[in-house]
Order: C-alpha cells, then structure tokens, then sequence
C-alpha cells in the first residue's frame, strides 16, 4: 500500500532533432550560417575569414576548372584564425542554448552554431589539435572526438559541412555583398575570402582608422538615458573603408566569357529555401533525384585570375562610449533573460555616408546594370535615401528590424532568438533596449548637429544649388520613417532625437544658408519683398513637414513684432517701404476705423517706419496728408510736394479709400499744394518764370475745376490773380504775364496781342480755368474787318478760329459774304472760290485758300468747310486735268485713284461719260500715251488686237477703282474679228491661242471662252481661219483664202497628206491652245457622218475616185454613216435613199469564183431601190448575176435595210405543184403534232415586227389554219419579182428548186406539203420560216430544225422552260380569241435559249429561278423608271462627254455606278443579248490572278477553277489594251475574264468596269486574221461578235443599264465617234487591205 502511494515521477524527454528544426525555422534570412559562424569567429578574436565551397571533381587533370556561376558543390568549409578551442568551448558544443557567458561577447542564446545543421547534418569542427563530429542518433544528437587527420595550418578552427544534397554553388555577387554589411561593426574580422576548391572567387577587406576624431557634445544635451541606466561619456567620428575584388566571371549576371548557365532552383542556390532545410534526414544521392556532375568548362574557357573586378567605399561611423549603472533589479533581469551579466560599457556605434560616398554608389548602380553596387541591394551597406532596402539595427550583426532613417546602428541590443528585431516586450530585456534606443536617438542629434554645422561652414564656399543638395541630403538621412518589424523602435528614436537636448537652436535649411529653425520663418508673399528673415522656401515645407519637429523647435510664419523689430533695426528701402504699407493696408484697410489695439500697433509700426525717397528722408510718424488718384493722375513726378505729404510712390497700388482708416492720413487739397506751390518756388518749379511749370499747374486746375466749389476757386483766384502764371507769346516772343493782360488765340488773328500759347490750351479744361481767371477772348467787329481788310495777308485759320467762338451770327454771316480771303497768289476771293491749302490742291495748281496749315479734321477746317471751302476737286472737275498735257495730269491721276475718291468711284464714276478725255496713262502700238478709258485694258497680251494696255509700272489698285476691264467685250472683239480678220496662219495661230487661253484655259469646253453660245455660233460662220489656195501652177509666195470654223477640221495623225479626206476636208493646226478656241467655234476634231455624208452625197462617184476607186476604202466610210445615220435629220436620209451611195455587188459572168468573197467581180453605187440584202443564200447563188447586193456584214446590211432596201427573200415567190398527194400520210400527222407541240417554244425568241401579218398568233393546232401533207412528187419554182434586176424580162428569171418541203397559202390556210419517203429537216424548218417571217437567217432556220428534231424532255434539260412557254402561249392565244392585245402586240417574255454552240446533252446553269422571273416582271410593271438611261437626240453629245470623263478616270473596287444588269424600267428592249448579261457571272464567282496582269489589265478566272489562264490571254490582252487607246479611256476600267463554261459571253459593264470574255475569242478568233479580232465583219450569226463594239456596246452601259433604243442610240454614237481611231490600228488596216500612214 505504502509503494502505491508514492507519486509516480517520469523524465521529460526532449526530441532535439525537432528542437533544432524549430529553432533553424526562427533563421529565415539567407547565408545565416555564414553570419553566425562569421560572428563567433569576431568573437574569437578572428582577424581573417575564409570560406571554401568544394565541387565534387575539384580541378580536373586537364586544368579545367569549374563555372563559378553553375559549379556543382558538396562541402562547406569556413576557416578562421581566432582563439583556439579551449575545453569550455567544446563544452558548449554539446550543450544547446547555453550562451557565452562573457558579456564582451554578443552570443546570448547559444543556438548560433546550431544553424549549421540547415545545410549539413554532420558538422565536424576542427581547432587545437581535435575533431569533433556531431550528428544524430536516432532523434538525439551526439558528440564523436575524433583524431585529427590533417594540419591546419594557420587557421586555428575550421568547421566542415558536407551538404545534405548536393546543390549549386551560391550567387556569388550576392554572398560577398551579405559579407560586406555583416563585417561592418565587427571589432576584429579584417579579411573575408570566398574560394571555390583553391580558386579564390572574391575578397573583401575592412579598414578602419583607430585614431578617431572626437565630438564635442554640447552643453545642452542630455547624456543620461531616461531610465538613468546609460551614460554617453564621449563620442568619435572613425572612418572606415571597405574594398572588395571579384574574379570578373565570379559576377553573376555578367561573366566574361557567355557560358550557359542552368538556372537552378532557389533550394539549390540556397539549402535554406529547401523544403529540407529544416529537415534532418539525410537525402540519398542515388535516389534519381540528383543528377550526377558534369564538368563544367572546357580548358578554353577556364576563368583568368588577373580578370578582376574591384569596388570600394568609404563611409564615417559615430561611435559613442557608452557606461552602464543598471539597478539590481535589472542586472538579474538581463542575467536570467541572457545568462549573463549586463557590460559595464560598450561602444554604440552609427554609421553615415557622404553624399559624395551616396552618389558614387548610386551611379556605379547605373553605370553597372547586370550586377549593380556591392554595397546596394538586399542587406546592401549603403542604404538609398526614402527607398528600399533601409538601414538596420545591427547587433553584431544585422537584424531584420530597421532604424526607420539612412543609417544603420550597432549595439548590445538584446533581439529575440531568431535575430529578427529587437525585444521591445518582455520586462527588464525591453527596458535595456528602450534605454539603447535612447542612446540611438542621442548619437542620431550628435551626428546630426555635426553634419549640418559642416554644412554651415561649407555655404559660403560652394555653388547655392550645391550647398542646398548637401543639407537636403544630410536632413533626409535623419528622417524618420515608420520601422519594421517593430515600428516601436523608430518612434523611440525620433522621441529620443529631439529630447536629447534642452535648447531650442536645431539647425535646419533656409534661403540663407542653415539657421536655427527658431530663426526662420515660413515663406509669405506678403512679407518677402519687406521682410530679411532667413524662409523656408515653399517647395522644402514638405521637407519639414516630413521632420516631425516638436512644438519649440517648428518654423512659424510672421508675426508683428518680427515686423516692428525689422522697422527698427534698419531704413527700408522705397520698394521694401512699398510693400511694407500694402501689407499693413491690405490687413487693416476694409475694416473701417480702427480699434484702439489696432490703433496702438499702428502707432508703434509709423513710428518705427523710416525710408528715403526723392532726395529726402520720410519718417512715417510726420505725415498726415496723401495725394489722391485724381491728383496722381495729372501731376508729375517731381512735382514739389509739403513735407507733410506723403510721396505717392510709397503708396502706390493702395487704394485711396482705405488710407484714411489704416494709416489716419487725410487727401491734400488743391488749394494746399497751390499755396506750397507759391511759397516754395524754386528753379524749374517757379511758378512765375519756368512757363512749362506754369502750364503744368495751369493743366492741373483744368483737370480739378468742375470738382472745385465756388469758395475754392475764388482762394485759386486770390492765390494766382496778381503773379505772372500765363505763359503767353507776342508776335512769337514768349511772355509771362498776369492772367488779366492775356488772350486767348482767336483774338489774335492779326498777331498783335499777348496770346496764350497753344500747347497750353491743348487741354480744353484749361479753357475755363483761363476765363475764370480773367484771360479775354475776343475785340470789336468792326476793328476787326478794318484790320483785314488792310494789306497784310493773315491766316484764315485764326479767322476761322475767332468765328467759331463769336456769339454774334450775324458778324459771321457779314464775314464769310466778303471777298475777303486771301488765296495763295495774294487775290482776294470769296469762300466758295478757294480750296483747302492741301499738297494735292497746290500741285494742282488750284486757288487754296491762305493758312500755315491745313488739317480738316480741326474745328476750324470743318467751320471753312462748312462755309463753302471746297476741300478737293470734283471727279467732273479733276478728269479734264488728268487729261491735260502739263504737268498736272500725272497729279490729277494720281489724286483720283486716291483713298478720298474710292468711294465716289465705286458709286457714281461712269465711264461713258469721259469717253472723250484721254486720262488714262497707257501705251499703245508700244509708245506711252494717254488712252481714253474704252480704249485700254489690264492686260497687255490685247496689244494683239490693237488695243491699248496700261504699263508695267500702273499700280494694280488703280485697275478696280477705275473699273478698267482687263479685257475688251466679246461684241467688241466680235468686230474686231469681223472687220479684220488675221491674214495668215502665223496671225491666225496668235489671236486664237490667245483666245484660248484668255478664255480662262485650254478646254473642248465652249463655255471655258467669254464669247456666249450665241456669239460662238456667229463666229462659226465668219470667215475667219486662213487656209492655203492650192494651186497647180507655182507661185513665189502663199495665199490664203479666209474660211469659216465650220468648213475646217484639226488636223491630226489618223489622216496623214495621203489620205484621200485631204482632198475631200479643210485640215488646219494653229497648236493646241488655238485648236481648243476653233474648236468652240464649230471646228471639228475629225469629219463625222454628216460632214462624210455631204460630201458623199454631193457627188458620189467623185467620192469614189477620191478613194482611189478603193472599194473597201468607200465601205469603211460606208460603215462610219451607218453607225450615226440615226442621228441625222429626216431630210438627209431621203436624200440618201434617193442617191447612188450604196454600193451594190453583183457576180461576173466568170465562174469558180468564191461567190462569198468580198471581193466580187463587180460593184456599183446604187440608189436604194436599186439594190437587195442577200438574206437567202440560196436565192443568191440563184440569181446573183442579174442583182446588185448589199455587202455582206451585218452592220451595213442593217444599214441598207433602215434605208429602206428590200431583201432578196422578199422579192422571191414560190410555185408549189405537188404530184401525186398521200393520203393520211403517217409522217405528215407526226410532223404536224411535233410542229403543234414545238413552234411555240421557237416563236417566243423572235419579237413582233420580224412575223409576217397575223404570223404571230397563227392557231397551229386549227386545221382550217394550218395543216401538213405528204406527196409522192414536190415541184418547186421560185422567181425574181424585183424590178432592179439586169437581165431579161421577168418570166425568164423563174428557176426550179430542188426542195423536200414548202408551204403553199390558199384562202387562208397554210399548208406544209413534204415530199415523201422522208422529208428533209431542213428543208421543213426553212419552208416554216419562210412562212412565218418577212426575212429570216440562216441562224433562225438552224434553231427551228434543232427545236423540231428534239425531244421535248430534252429540250427542259438544255435549260429550255418548256412548260411556262407553252402556258403563256395559250394565255395569248385565248386573249386573241376574247378580242384582247396580249402583252401590247409583243411575245412572251423570252427565255434565255442555249447558244447553238452548245454541248448537246449539256445541262445549262441558271442564275435565278423562275420565281425570280416572275419577281422581275412584277416589279417591271410596278416600279417601271421610263426616264432611267433616257437618251434624247439633241443631248447625245453631253452623253458621250460624260461617259468619257467616267472611263478617263482610273478606276478602282469601289465604283459604283449602273450596270448593263437587266433592271427595271428602260425602254423598248432588245432580245438575245445573252452576249452581254452580268447576272451570268456574279461578283463573287471571279477571282483575281494577280501574277498574270496584262499591263493595266486585270485578269480573273472563274473561282474553283483549277486550270490556270490559258496562253491565248497574251494576244487578248493586247487587243483589250489597244482599244482602251482607241477610246481614251483608262486601261485600269479594262478586265479580261475567263469563264470557260460560256464562250458565248462576250463581256459585260459592272459598276463602269468593262469585262472581255477570254473564251469567245478563243472560240472564234484566236486562228483567223488578227484585224478580225477587233472587228468580225462576216460572223453573222452573232448580233454583235466583234471587240470594238462590245466596247463601244458597254460603255453605252456607263449611261443605262438598259439593252433599249436608248442605249442603241449611244452605242452607235460611240461606235461612230471613234472607227477613225480604229482604222489606225496596224491590224485592222493589214485586214482591209489598206496602206500605210
């Protein structure tokens, strides 16, 4: 039982290696192993330092050795030469937390050395001839002594770290620069080296300078910490020095040689930053985890020792001997807190770098980039002003914790375990360090007070900006900023700095150098200009804001007393004096009256206030009066003034109603300053000799004496009335005089009296101060005209003068009656006789009237005026001088083109009415003459006319003022022109080119010229251009006949000498610009169809042999009138068809000739009734010797049909005689229902007019209309009935036939008879055409046959809309039946049939449905634009120049314009134009190939398309390009396009872009003759196949997009304008057969 009662006691055990752990987790800096062993070492005694970072392979056998930026390390070895081991040393190595117990010493934990098993797990220490190991077992550690298997050489310890991983050697730069600051305040560390194997990487050294200077510490500072603990016995300034020298490729960032470097990770640069840091099992190097080393340079690249990189810095350290008195209380405290006694004394130490040091290290940071400073940076010595990285609280070493200012402090602070900051919170620890802190703050005013009094010193010496940088550098070295951590610590200080001393003298910077802060004001506006107290300038408030100043050592701003004190203490200056009473006015002034404090303080500022000014001395106590605006405003400055007055340059700028309140003066009276005036005249101020004073006083009076009352002016009176005041003059003497026996000047008219003078009486106010004082005015009339009317010639200005101011009108109007006044020549005339005495009225020699000077602004000349003085001539009286032959003419001119008569010029100067006088200075047939004024011109180029000009030196101001025309009137030159003519063509190349370009320029434009339209056409008739008379017999000069514009054409190179329109035109060419005013009126560029046609129809067979009896050369102008002959008059086209132009072929008699060459055995010009259009080739082969016929083009065989030329089909009949008829013949009945289901479908291509009468709605399917038969026999015979045939009569002109198939008409029905056993297709299809229609082609034959032989299915599939055909032809024909006009008379709408080049089989692509089309037809009749494109005849030629200037521009993506697209609206339409459709390739369909341009020709493909473009594009592209010349239009509006699925697409217009169809003329045109590429003249089965009018076709579509007679009608314009252009090209003449140019 007793047992059982016994307490159970168990040992505590404690986990070391998770104590350690805890504890290295409290390390958070990096290199902490380096300074705790570092800081033993200090404490040992250690004067050199080496630590040695081994790689795995050392030097290699080659030489080479390892990167010290990327080198692979294992071990760790720090050597030193301190105090050997001793065996309380290594005592202590087994025992954690035990400290040094020597309180010289900074250890106080004991857990320092135990940071090093954050990269080792077995350190082993060597010293004093042992080896110790330590590592653990299991969770405990343990001590192994183990022997010593090396020498140590000089070292005396060295501790040993083989690295728990192996890991990349650390940043180098960044090692030494944590070494630098770390050896700062060590007592015995000099030399600290880091070596990689035996290769020494940087080396730093420490000096510092034993003797120190020593500080006088004043009087006033407390040296006695606040707990009474510490004492500052002295303090010394020591100066330090720190050099540090890299191997160049040791500085990381910036090698030497470029080495890649594989970055490693933060736990390999730094084992602390590992996750294992903390940890203490030992990592495996096998595991995988660790690749193995590689060597790292090659021998090449072998780092140089001499390559070596050097830094230094100085810098001053405040060291303050400190002694300790701690109570008991304490001392046990700190023992049981540190286990160890508190020191007796120790060193505080601060340090603090010159602005110079602060500069040197700040640019050795820019000019070094990759690296920076060694002593900036993270844990950098030098801190930066206000930035990162501040200064810190060392104990030994360096914390974490800040001093919140630029310098860092060192002493025996007791920090917290981890050495993160100082312990500010546990009982006696935090009492010893507030103490400290004190101390800190103390040495902090010491060092500041030293440096700022250096500053001081150095002031006067140095630049003002330099002086100021240096105190504002060493002010913001002792800003205090907030600490971190603890921002306890940098309060403490700050309280400290200032509580330190007793006085109030804390010198700061001021615009005066530094001063005491009690000194110094806060800058003022108000005090400155005044006030020599040192400021605080306003852009350095920030800069004492930011010192925390307590309430006794702030600036403050002015007070009154620095005022007076500054009054006393000197005389201010006038401007100091100036600003010093604004100052007190702008205070006090708006208050009223003052109060008695006020009062007082304005005593002692007027008696303190004392300045000089003017010469004298002012004391502020002795005045009592001031001058007012009114009186500053008109005196002079140095004007007398009383004594008791203040000078106004003092108050100036104040205001006069606040002076009386703020200072108790009063404003000095008129009558004051005139008495002072009196009394205390003197030199240039006597009143009574000096007449500029007197004046002056005199102008003074003027300017008060509307304010004066009567009593004042009556003391004015008193004081000036019996002293000489008015300066006056008699006869040009100066007098002074009293104011009784002076005159005013208008009395004076005779210059007998004492006048006052003028310069006087220039301030009317002074007027009345002269009357009131007694100066009189005037004398008696009748003395007055006595004095006159005597012999001597006076001034009527005076007179004017005295007559203005008398108050008898009477006297006025006696006066100005007489025949008084004298002129220049001495006569005496009356007013209205004279004019002003003006320099222009002299020169032109006038009667002026007598004065010494004229001005008619004054009083006196608007008074003369008024009378009936004439100021200047009359436009009517200055004229005929101008026009004179004497010197006054020039004057005269001149006068009138003057300022004065600008405005009459403009409103009443009417030429016409000086039409006689020759004023106008001018030359004309090149000698300089007068010219009247519709006679002379501006511009002298009309001297070509004979015309006058003005010259050179005519002012161009003169022109507009006299309205002279720079040219004479169209009517005039119109007369000109008329009357004569010019003579020859150099005349004739003068007057035109100068016409042309008068007209404003050079233009085709007649409205660019200043003849009207009208007159244009009257010129047009004039014979006016010289042409040379052609004779056969020599003659020794040319002749020239006069012809009119509209008989002449230019000349250009399209018809050179040869050319036979030269013998039919009048060519002329008087160069560009004459060209362009003949052009305008009525000459044409080249000969158009009318100007062809007159001649043509004058005589046609002289045209013919003009030709050269050339055929083709008669058809080329052939086609150039059936291109434009629409545009003729009606007339014309019945004398054309009643003329022999048409020239007719007829076969020979010869046979085996090509009957279908052009070139025919025969030809004749025939009349119209005398020729046929070969429309049946049949026919023609029949009867083509015994008629003429047209030639065989489409485009002249349309001609010849207009011109009412019947075709040869028409005038053939057929006889029908069938033999032998079968009946129900099975063939018959087939053909007759595939005609019944078919024909419609072949009838709605063709419009109306093409079917003979009741043709178009023929009941098919109506036996009694139409029905088919077969016979065994079919004869037919056809006949000519045309009675322009050649030969016999008409009965021997019938011919049998051989036909399988004919129609025969009776009684109205229709019958089809077909010759059995099997009739021929085409036989059927013509015997149907020649049925249907009145002519038909070839063409129309070949479709019917096509249809007919097709089935219908098939048909739908070539893309025929069988269906809707049919249906809208039995809508019409039951229309017909009920009496209605289906669809106006015309067919159905057609539907676009396939071209018969066509693939059989092939299926044709549509663009829109047939929902479309209806769409389309709807919209026609309801949005139908009938005016959209409308072309009218008589603004044809407006067209065509529109469309020019559109297609001359270049041309681009973003046109937009119409397009020949079908649209709505338009007129009459044409059918078939499948050749010219848009909507057939859509914008998006083409691509462009942009490598294979022609030129400017862009070149595209249809989209998808694989093929390239084929070769034939080269050829096309010329063409394209050349007829882009023959239009003039830009090549960029001209695009080739292939599209080769249709080659029956000629091209199309897209927003004015011309596309050409590559595949049509591939298909027809790239093996024939090059000519037949621009123009095919036999591809008949086209309606247009040929280049240069599908360009002429789409440039009709710049106009509308319709295919109507509108567009028609410009085609052919087009077409006409330019087929001479066309004939020039070198193909298209090799084509015909023509000669060369």
């Amino acid at each position: 039982m007793a047992a059982m009662c016994e307490p159970e006691v168990t040992k505590v055990e404690v986990n070391q290696r998770d104590l350690v752990d805890k504890v290295l987790a409290r390390y958070p800096e990096e290199f902490t192993v380096f300074r705790e062993l570092l800081q033993n070492a200090d404490d040992a005694g250690a004067e050199n330092f080496v630590i040695v970072f081994e790689s795995p392979h050392g030097n290699m056998s080659n030489g080479t050795k390892p990167d010290p930026n990327s080198a692979k390390v294992f071990k760790w070895l720090v050597k030193n030469d301190g105090a050997k081991f001793q065996d309380t040393d290594w005592k202590r190595l087994t025992k954690i937390a035990e400290g040094n117990p020597d309180e010289r010493k900074i250890g106080a934990f004991g857990v320092g050395f135990f940071s090093v098993f954050s990269v080792t797990d077995k350190p082993i220490v060597k010293s004093n001839g042992k080896m110790v190991s330590i590592y653990y077992g299991g969770d405990q550690l343990f001590v192994r002594k183990e022997p010593l298997n090396c020498d140590l050489d000089k070292w005396t310890a060295v501790i040993e770290m083989e690295l728990k991983q192996e890991s990349t050697i650390p940043r180098i730069f960044d090692l030494t620069r944590f070494l630098v600051t770390s050896v700062t305040f060590l007592s015995h560390i000099q030399r600290v080296t880091v070596m990689l194997d035996d290769t020494e990487l940087s080396c730093l050294t420490k000096t510092r300078n034993i003797a120190s200077q020593s500080i006088a510490i004043s009087e006033h500072m407390i040296r006695r910490s606040q707990g009474g603990t510490m004492t500052i016995d002295s303090v010394g300034l020591i100066s330090q020095e720190v050099n540090v020298t890299f191997i160049k490729d040791a500085l990381v960032g910036c090698p030497t040689i470029q080495v890649a470097r594989a970055e490693p990770d933060e736990s390999e640069r730094n084992p602390t930053k590992s996750k294992s840091f903390f940890s203490t099992e030992r990592i495996s190097r096998s595991n995988g985890r660790i690749a193995a080393p590689k060597i790292a340079l090659a021998a090449s690249e072998a780092p140089s020792l001499k390559s070596r990189a050097q830094f230094s810095s100085k810098y001053h350290i405040y060291s303050a001997k400190v002694t300790v008195s701690a109570k008991s209380s304490l001392e046990k405290g700190l023992e049981s807190a540190t286990k160890k006694k508190p020191p007796k004394d120790f060193p505080f130490e601060m340090v603090f770098f010159s602005k110079d040091e602060h500069d040197k290290q700040s640019q050795e940071e820019v000019s070094n980039p990759g690296i920076g400073s060694v002593f900036r940076g993270p844990q950098g010595l030098c801190p930066r002003l206000e930035a990162e990285h501040p200064a810190r609280i060392f104990i030994g070493q360096s914390t974490a914790q800040t001093t919140g200012m630029a310098c860092h402090m060192s002493g025996r602070f007791i920090p917290t375990v981890e050495r993160g900051s100082i312990d500010l919170a546990n009982g006696h620890v935090s009492k010893w360090n507030e103490e400290l802190l004190y101390v800190s703050g103390f040495l902090a005013r010491v060092a500041y007070d030293s440096e700022m009094s250096k500053v001081k010193d150095a002031w006067p010496t140095m630049q003002k900006t330099d002086a100021e940088e240096l105190a504002l550098y060493t002010i913001k070295s002792f800003f205090f900023h907030p600490s971190t951590p603890d921002p306890k610590v940098s309060r403490l200080i700050r309280e400290a700095f200032y509580a330190c001393s007793t006085t109030d003298q804390f010198p700061f910077i001021s615009d005066q150098g530094i001063r005491y802060t009690k000194d110094i004001r806060v800058f003022h506006s108000h005090f400155a200009p005044f006030m020599r107290n040192p400021i605080l300038p306003v852009e350095l408030r920030p800069i004492s804001a930011s010192m925390t100043f307590p309430e006794h050592l702030r600036i403050t701003p002015y007070a009154f007393k620095d005022v007076v004190k500054e009054l006393a203490s000197r005389e201010l200056s006038e401007g100091e004096m100036t600003a010093c009473l604004r100052w007190w006015s702008s205070q006090f002034g708006s208050q009223g009256p003052l109060e008695e404090p006020q009062s007082k303080w304005r005593s002692e500022l007027l008696k303190a206030g004392r300045t000089h000014t003017g010469g004298k001395e002012v004391r502020l106590i002795s005045i009592s009066k001031f001058v007012d605006q009114r009186m500053l405003s008109v005196r002079r400055p140095d004007d007398p003034l009383p004594d008791d007055t203040i000078p106004p340059s003092l108050i100036q700028g104040l205001s006069p109603y606040t002076i009386p309140d703020s200072f108790g003066w009063q404003e000095m009276s008129i009558t004051h300053w005139l008495r002072h005036v009196r009394t205390n005249s003197s030199g240039a101020h006597d009143i009574t000799r000096s007449p500029s004073f007197a004046q002056h006083v005199l102008n003074v009076l003027g300017a008060f004496w509307q304010s004066i009352d009567e009593n004042n002016r009556l003391e004015v009176r008193g004081i000036l009335e019996d002293i000489t005041c008015i300066p006056t003059t008699i006869a040009g003497v100066a007098h002074m005089v009293r104011p009784q026996e002076a005159h005013f000047p208008e009395a004076d008219v005779f210059r007998d009296l004492p006048v006052v003078r003028t310069d006087v009486l220039m301030d009317y106010r002074t007027d009345q101060v002269l009357q009131y004082l007694g100066v009189q005015r005037r004398c008696d009339i009748e003395t007055f005209i006595s004095k006159a009317m005597n012999g001597i010639r006076w001034n009527a200005m005076d007179l004017a003068r005295y007559l203005i101011t008398s108050a008898h009108q009477e006297h006025v109007t006696r006066v100005m009656d007489m025949r008084i006044f004298p002129c220049d020549s001495g006569e005496r005339r009356h007013i209205r006789e004279l004019f002003a005495s003006t320099e222009i009225n002299r020169a032109l020699k006038l009667p002026v009237i007598n004065c010494e000077y004229w001005d008619s602004n004054t009083q006196e000349g608007l008074f003369l005026i008024r009378k009936g003085l004439n100021e200047y001539p009359t436009i009517e009286q200055l004229i005929p001088i101008a026009s004179s032959s004497d010197d006054r003419a020039k004057h005269a001119f001149n006068f009138l083109c003057g300022p004065f008569y600008e405005p009459y010029l403009e409103k009443q100067f009417d030429p016409s009415k000086f039409s006689g006088y020759s004023f106008i200075p001018g030359v004309r047939n090149g000698k300089p003459c007068q010219i009247p004024h519709s006679e002379v011109f501006s511009d002298p180029h009309w001297k070509v006319f004979g015309f006058g000009h003005l010259t050179d030196h005519f002012n161009k101001k003169y022109i507009t003022k006299l309205k002279i025309r720079d040219r004479p009137t169209a009517e005039k030159l119109f007369q000109v022109l008329e009357s004569t003519p010019p003579k020859d063509p150099e005349t004739a190349e003068r007057w035109f080119r100068f016409l042309a370009e008068k007209g404003g320029k050079q233009s085709h434009d007649a409205g660019a010229f200043f003849f009207s339209a009208g007159e244009f056409e009257r010129i047009a008739d004039l014979k006016i251009v010289p042409v040379e008379v052609s004779s056969e017999q020599p003659q020794s000069s040319k002749s020239y006949e006069p012809v009119s514009p509209r008989e002449c054409f230019l000349k250009s190179e399209s018809y050179p000498e040869e050319h036979f329109y030269q013998q039919l035109f009048k060519f002329v060419d008087f160069g560009r610009s004459a060209n362009a005013f003949l052009k305008a009126c009525g000459v044409k560029e080249r000969p158009e169809c009318i100007d062809v046609l007159k001649v043509l129809l004058r005589c046609p067979k002289t045209f013919l042999k003009l030709a050269g009896d050339d055929h083709e050369r008669y058809l080329t102008e052939l086609r150039l009138i059936a291109v434009g002959h629409k545009s003729l008059p009606r007339k014309i086209h019945e004398e054309m068809r009643n003329a022999s132009i048409f020239l007719g072929y007829r076969r020979g008699k010869s046979t085996g000739r090509d009957m279908y060459s052009l070139e025919a055995d025969e030809f004749e010009l025939c009349k119209a009734e005398e020729v046929l259009v070969a429309d049946d080739m049949e026919s023609r082969r029949t009867f083509g010797d015994c008629i003429f016929i047209a030639p065989q083009e489409e485009l002249l065989e349309k001609f010849y049909s207009e011109m009412q030329v019947k075709s040869l089909s028409s005038c053939i009949k057929y006889t029908v005689e069938p033999d032998k008829e079968l009946l129900n013949a099975p063939s018959a009945h087939s053909l007759r229902h595939s005609i019944i289901e078919k024909i419609p479908i072949f009838l709605h291509e063709f419009d109306e007019p093409r079917f003979r009468n009741g043709m178009r709605l023929l009941r098919w399917h109506d036996e009694d209309q139409f029905f088919v038969r077969a016979c065994k026999r079919l004869d037919v015979t056809k006949r000519l009935d045309f009675p322009g045939a050649t030969i016999g009569p008409q009965g021997q002109k019938a011919h049998p036939t051989e036909l399988s198939a004919e129609t025969q008409t009776k009684d109205g029905v229709n019958v089809l008879w077909i010759k059995e056993p099997k009739a021929d297709s085409y036989d059927i299809a013509a015997a149907l055409c020649r049925l249907l229609f009145s002519t038909y082609k070839k063409n129309d034959v070949l479709s019917l046959m096509t249809i007919l032989d097709t089935d219908v299915n098939v048909l739908k599939r070539r893309g025929y809309d069988v269906d809707r055909i049919l249906s809208e032809y039995r809508e019409n024909l039951e229309k017909a039946e009920h009496g209605d006009n289906p669809c106006n008379g015309a067919p159905p709408a057609p539907v676009q049939a396939p071209s018969q080049d066509a693939i059989p089989g092939s299926e044709p692509v549509s663009d829109k449905p047939e929902v479309f089309s209806k769409f389309s037809k709807f919209l026609h009749w309801f949005r139908k634009d009938p005016k959209l494109g409308e072309i009218k005849l008589s603004e044809i030629e407006n067209s065509i120049d529109n469309v020019k200037n559109i297609m001359k521009a270049e041309g681009g993506d973003n046109d937009a314009h119409i397009s020949n697209r079908e649209q709505v609206g338009g007129g009459k339409k044409q059918k078939n134009v499948a050749y010219c459709d848009e909507k057939k390739v859509s914008k998006t369909d083409l691509e462009e190939c942009v490598d294979q341009h022609v030129g400017q020709v862009r070149v595209w493909k249809r989209r998808g398309t694989m093929l390239g473009v084929p070769k034939e594009l080269e050829a096309f592209g010329k063409i394209v390009s050349d007829l882009a010349q023959v239009f003039s239009i830009n090549q960029t509006r001209c695009h080739i396009f292939y599209h080769g699925e249709d080659g029956n697409l000629m091209g199309f217009n897209r927003n004015d872009q011309i596309f050409f169809g590559l595949e049509h003329y591939m298909q027809h045109h790239k093996d024939a003759h090059a000519g037949k590429a621009y123009i095919d003249w036999q591809a008949l089965h086209l309606l247009i196949s040929r280049r240069y009018y599908i360009m002429a076709h789409e440039m009709a579509h710049v106009h509308t997009p319709y295919h109507d007679e509108h567009h028609e009608l410009l085609f052919q314009a087009l077409a006409t304008r330019y087929l001479t252009e066309l004939h020039s090209l070198p193909a298209v003449r090799d084509l015909f057969k023509c000669a060369s140019y």
